[in-house]
């Protein structure tokens, strides 16, 4: 199956984030609440973007690994906060469906407000189980339906609608995922029901989860931060939220000692090992020809089957 790719480049995430500094706030209480020292020993950050939640990973990891699809997003971080720029943090764009990585090169890894693009999450998820280490964890955070989230997107879709066209539910749909339509970028959002089965059938265990997203809902966003911080695991199971976080782990042992982070590299294709690249030029694959290259401060990775479907704002 080909999968559908979004890509970010010149996306404005500033603008995006500005004036949701509170948001941001509550995501980072819960990264401190899964960076534990079992998690962070090696972290790889799968859609970094423009390293709005960076800096906490960093500052809580031994070695912290950068990456997104949009390589002009990598290139950016890092530019206000030395310690992303640092050896120990580097920056490789890559495909999450290929991810340019050895198996079990990692202790942990995030997926922060990506899953909702992935049209294939089983396939997305077992990569990223590929890469960690035998009782690895993943966090990710996912938009499940029905919550308030997208209560108030059917809201919105019910009062903006011509009187001619059809009014469908995201909220009461019947399937367990709902496609929505393409603005630029393919969303889908699944029950909590979907995520489990999905969790299971990429071959992870769910540890357990924590809940957000309250304190972007207008006539309550305005309540003190430490009251939406605290409810992060305290109502992890109550529904209607419009953000859950999910903490899943991989469930085989004994995959041998971690490599040390300039060993990490694989060929996306074929996933034969590469050499760790010098400051700029090109990445070639011995096993197979594929080529990728260095520059900017970004080892450039990316692999897109030929098949596959991608979506940028130049569309």
């Amino acid at each position: 199956m080909a999968n559908t790719v979004s890509d970010y480049t010149g996306f404005d995430f500033d603008s995006l984030w500005r004036g949701r500094e509170k948001v941001t706030q509550v995501e980072i209480s819960v990264l401190h609440r899964y960076l534990r020292p079992a998690t962070n020993a090696r972290v790889l950050e799968i859609g970094a973007g423009s390293g709005r939640l960076t800096p906490t990973l960093a500052s809580r990891t031994g070695e912290l690994v950068l990456s997104d699809f949009a390589r002009d997003l990598l290139t950016k971080i890092g530019r206000s906060d030395p310690v992303a720029l640092s050896d120990r943090a580097p920056r490789v764009a890559a495909n999450l469906y290929h991810l340019p990585f050895r198996s079990g090169a990692f202790t942990g890894a995030t997926l922060i407000r990506v899953f909702h693009h992935l049209d294939d999450p089983v396939a997305a998820l077992t990569e990223v189980r590929r890469v960690l280490t035998g009782s690895g964890t993943l966090l990710l955070s996912y938009n499940p339906r029905p919550s308030f989230g997208t209560l108030a997107n059917d809201l919105r879709s019910a009062l903006g609608r011509s009187a001619s066209a059809k009014f469908r539910s995201v909220t009461f749909a019947r399937r367990g995922t709902v496609a929505l339509s393409p603005d630029p970028f393919p969303i889908y959002v699944g029950s909590r029901a979907t995520l489990r089965a999905n969790v299971l059938a990429a071959g992870f265990s769910l540890d357990r989860e924590m809940v957000s997203g309250l304190e972007e809902i207008p006539i309550v966003r305005h309540l003190p931060k430490r009251l939406f911080e605290s409810a992060a695991e305290v109502f992890g199971n109550a529904p209607g939220f419009p953000t859950r976080w999910a903490i899943l782990r991989n469930p085989e042992s004994g995959l041998g000692p971690l490599p040390s982070l300039r060993q990490i590299l694989a060929c996306p294709v074929c996933r034969g090992p590469l050499d760790w690249p010098c400051a700029s030029g090109p990445i070639r694959c011995p096993n197979c020809g594929y080529a990728g290259e260095v520059g900017e401060g970004v080892i450039d990775l990316r692999y897109v089957e030929d098949r596959a479907r991608r979506f940028s704002l130049s569309g």
